[in-house]
């Protein structure tokens, strides 16, 4: 008898676990066969939390491994799924790169969407796929191969996330002087392609090239449009920014430095670097 392994992941970086090492917080081991709908394998529909994933959190985070043992094997699992036109499908196999097939069937066994696998080096292991999930119900996951046998992973359900960082370089530098005790400047990073287009920023560190000092300093920024401004602590000018508030990375971002300049140094220049840590959903291309 075939054995399966239902893994739920955690503690791990952007699902590690499907394609390096892994750290998970227990493992199933399925004494039954599944290689029909009436012994479907129940699984849990990934449902990753990014504010959560930003604290090293992974609860949420679901992967099936399992093993296709001949041309003839068949592997079936039941999950309950949301209805949603962006449901990801997640898939994972060295093994079975170009030879296996993930299909998903509604309850009533009509096919929903067909997949045959082959790995896309364009991602750091399991590559998503779109599956329109038109009703919340129960589904199928289908997994064979024609050719090939070995191990295989998949998620489906809510997307993976990865956490990336983006450092931008002014130009130019912004000037304080006795008069001058606050001043702005706005950057564009609408078109900076390598950063994805869903990325949202968690961390923000504003630092610069100075010339001469100025006291009572403050560094702040914003999306430009924006009302309120994320302030950063003295001295070390980083700030936590929640997730949740959905602050796009490709954006235009307002700068603002505050500070004293005494008459004797006469001015205070900051050519600022700004670090945007961000999390993103790997989504299909």
């Amino acid at each position: 008898m075939r054995k399966i392994y239902t893994t739920i992941l955690s503690l791990s970086l952007c699902f590690v676990f499907l394609f390096s090492t892994t750290a998970y917080a227990a493992a199933i081991d399925e004494a039954e066969t599944n290689d029909s709908p009436s012994t479907a394998q129940l699984i849990q529909a990934n449902n990753e939390d990014p504010s959560k994933i930003i604290s090293g959190n992974y609860d949420g985070q679901n992967v099936v491994v399992g093993n296709i043992t001949s041309t003839a094997d068949e592997d079936w699992y039941k999950v309950y799924l949301p209805a949603n036109s962006d449901t990801i499908l997640g898939i994972n196999s060295s093994s079975l790169s170009g030879s296996s097939l993930f299909e998903v069937y509604d309850e009533n066994l009509n096919l929903v969407r067909g997949v045959p696998y082959v790995s896309n080096s364009a991602y750091f292991g399991a590559t998503p796929f779109y599956v329109n999930i038109p009703t919340s119900g129960y589904y199928y996951v289908k997994v064979s191969s024609t050719l090939l046998t070995g191990e295989y992973r998949f998620y489906i359900g809510g997307p993976d996330y990865a956490l990336n960082s983006y450092t931008y370089n002014a130009t130019s530098a912004v000037t304080l002087t006795p008069t001058i005790k606050s001043v702005q400047a706005t950057y564009d990073l609408t078109n900076i392609t390598s950063i994805p287009r869903d990325a949202v920023v968690y961390y923000v560190s504003l630092q610069g090239t100075k010339v001469n000092n100025a006291t009572n300093q403050y560094r702040s920024i914003k999306v430009a449009g924006d009302s309120t401004w994320i302030n950063t602590s003295s001295y070390t000018y980083v700030a936590n920014v929640p997730a949740i508030s959905n602050k796009r990375v490709r954006n235009q971002w307002t700068f603002k430095l505050d500070g004293t300049v005494s008459t004797s140094t006469k001015y205070f220049n900051l050519t600022p670097q700004i670090k945007f840590s961000y999390i993103y959903p790997v989504l299909p291309q």
